[in-house]
């Protein structure tokens, strides 16, 4: 018995960290969702697909991250109020 505990401790840590891993290293906002943006929608039909953003900044721009994923994603806007058609995806 003395000699499983420190084998399950082990299992349960190293079980842990490749869960972090798995996450940390996840896309910002699934990209079948990206996919799912068209240059000319609105403020509400982009938040319609990706949800409300994490950030949004004075100049407009608005940006998406998820808890303990190392990445963002930056939307851009037209001077209309309309999606230009591209955005920044990046991954640390």
């Amino acid at each position: 018995m003395k000699r499983l505990v420190p084998v399950l401790l082990a299992v349960l840590v190293l079980g842990t960290l490749a869960a972090f891993c798995f996450r940390a290293f996840s896309d910002p906002v699934p990209s079948e969702r990206l996919r799912r943006l068209q240059k000319g929608m609105t403020q509400d039909e982009v938040r319609a697909v990706l949800g409300p953003p994490t950030t949004v900044y004075d100049s407009g721009q608005w940006t998406y991250q998820r808890p303990l994923v190392f990445g963002y994603v930056n939307i851009h806007w037209q001077t209309d109020g309309t999606y230009d058609g591209e955005f920044n995806y990046e991954r640390f």
